[in-house]
């Protein structure tokens, strides 16, 4: 039964939710696209199976191909490997088949750069074109009994919040919300918070608070301080500033149900909720992200409370499907600044989503507060060491 995409809009959770700071924002339109056009191509026959007609909605013709490839491929009725990677293509055995004969495609542009994700029955197709024409870079294909791929795991990407108001630049204002997203690529995972005022060392300018890693040396000194504290490989990083946290969480996705842990009535947040499961707008997530005067471990309880928002618009995304994707990543991208390829950023969402979201630790690094130079700071404690050892893999023991 072939999954009709519900529709473009779409948070890629683990990528835009994670701010702090602000009091107001601009909303920003979003793109209009042309109607979806249906392109239809009769395959030639094959010795192995029969490949029916294709009939996929909003896909452009090279995308199309490419599908039809894969499945010729997979199917025997071809020698000629699809354009996947070779993780992809390695896997594929040929073997008879009962394919799906419609489905829908979402395309979208990220970094001047396609992207599509194609949905026939059970199969997910993920694709680009950079310039040089359709590829395919992951997708899950059940009808052939091909595994899926999102990517090689484990995947460790920061997500951070800037303080940035609205016409601020986000890469030069303090990390206010810092969180390491892991992923292995087996449907683990795990999200680790680091208390904005730990005091780490911050190269080219010595040992401070990391929030100020940012506003020091922008995004690249920002990684090297969380490298040089973690030893991990990180792929990349997500950053995003207030106005997009609440675009994104309010006026794009129509806001997340959260299982608010304890009444917050905060004034300097500007928020006041009572404990419970609820759907909060973007301006009630925000606060709730913010809050860190009025509820106990200040910091570290606001640093977890946006853990619990980053997982909770990623279960909203998982409830929308893979389609949802492209739309998202189109319109966040006015809101966002990354370092990740379209190609890397399609997959880990789509590895995100895959995810059992459910089984997702949400941790906060331990520490303690302090004062340093005259300043309130938070001293990591020793066992943080195991923390990112055990984050290496893209999961913790236990999640």
């Amino acid at each position: 039964m072939t999954r009709r995409l519900t529709s473009l809009i779409a948070v890629v959770a683990l990528t835009a939710v994670a701010c702090a700071g602000g009091d107001e924002t601009t909303p920003n339109a979003q793109p209009t696209r042309p109607e979806p056009s249906t392109t239809t191509t009769t395959l030639p026959p094959t010795t192995t199976t029969t490949v029916p007609t294709l009939t996929v909605s909003g896909a452009p013709p090279g995308l199309l191909e490419v599908i039809e490839n894969f499945y010729l491929y997979a199917t025997g009725s071809s020698d000629a490997a699809p354009l996947a990677p070779d993780a992809v293509v390695d896997s594929i055995v040929a073997r008879e088949a009962d394919l799906p004969e419609s489905g829908s495609a979402s395309v979208a542009t990220f970094n001047e750069q396609q992207i599509a994700v194609a949905e026939l029955g059970d199969d997910v197709f993920l694709a680009v074109d950079d310039g040089a024409g359709w590829r395919l870079v992951g997708g899950m294909w059940p009808s052939v009994s091909t595994p899926a791929y999102f990517g090689v795991g484990p995947r460790l990407v920061a997500v951070v919040g800037s303080d940035a108001r609205p016409g601020e630049d986000m890469e030069r204002t303090r990390a206010d919300s810092i969180h390491f997203v892991g992923l292995d690529g087996a449907g683990g995972g795990a999200v680790v918070g680091l208390p904005r005022d730990s005091f780490v060392a911050v190269p080219g300018f010595g040992t401070r608070k990391v929030t100020g890693s940012l506003a020091l040396g922008g995004p690249d000194t920002m990684m090297a301080a969380f490298s040089g504290l973690t030893g991990l490989p990180f792929e990349g990083y997500v950053l995003t500033g207030f106005a997009g946290f609440q675009e994104l969480l309010g006026s794009v996705l129509g806001g997340v149900e959260v299982d608010v842990p304890l009444a917050i009535n905060d004034r300097w947040a500007h928020v006041a909720l009572s404990a419970g499961e609820q759907m909060l707008n973007g301006a009630e997530a925000l606060g709730f992200a913010r809050a860190r005067k009025t509820v106990p471990g200040g910091d570290f309880t606001r640093s977890e409370h946006q853990g619990i928002i980053l997982l909770a618009a990623a279960r909203t995304v998982r409830d929308m499907g893979f389609g949802a994707i492209p739309g998202l990543m189109e319109a966040a991208e006015p809101h966002l600044a990354t370092n990740l390829s379209p190609e890397q950023l399609l997959t880990f969402s789509a590895m995100a989503v895959a995810a059992d979201l459910d089984s997702v630790s949400n941790v906060v690094a331990p520490g303690s507060p302090g004062s340093a130079g005259g300043s309130s700071v938070v001293f990591l404690a020793n066992s943080a060491d195991d923390l990112w050892a055990d984050l290496a893999d893209g999961t913790l023991e236990g999640g």
